[in-house]
């Protein structure tokens, strides 16, 4: 199992690149290179939230700061996709284990 890496960009007003990193681990490491802002929470500790500005993503133990983190329905879609994906590999790894 790999971190998996994806790059999108927030919708807002001004356009900002976004990297996620997914840890076999279930974590998720999402850094905003042009603000220096970076987050690091548990996949069970996010999920989207829809506003009339995108599908936000919310942080339930992680305080965003004033940078909020708008993905459009696409790229919120691929990422839970990713997340869900690593999740299933996760839980097959530890039965295996077991």
């Amino acid at each position: 199992m790999l971190v998996r890496k994806c790059c999108y960009t927030l919708k807002g007003d001004t356009e900002q690149l976004v990297n996620i990193k997914v840890h076999p681990c279930c974590t998720v490491e999402i850094e905003i290179p042009a603000v220096q802002h970076r987050i690091y929470s548990e996949v069970e500790q996010l999920h989207f939230k829809l506003t009339y500005e995108g599908m936000l993503l919310v942080c339930d133990k992680q305080d965003n700061g004033d940078v909020p983190l708008h993905f459009s329905r696409k790229d919120a879609l691929a990422l839970c996709q990713m997340i869900d994906d690593v999740m299933d590999e996760h839980e097959e790894l530890m039965s295996d284990l077991c």
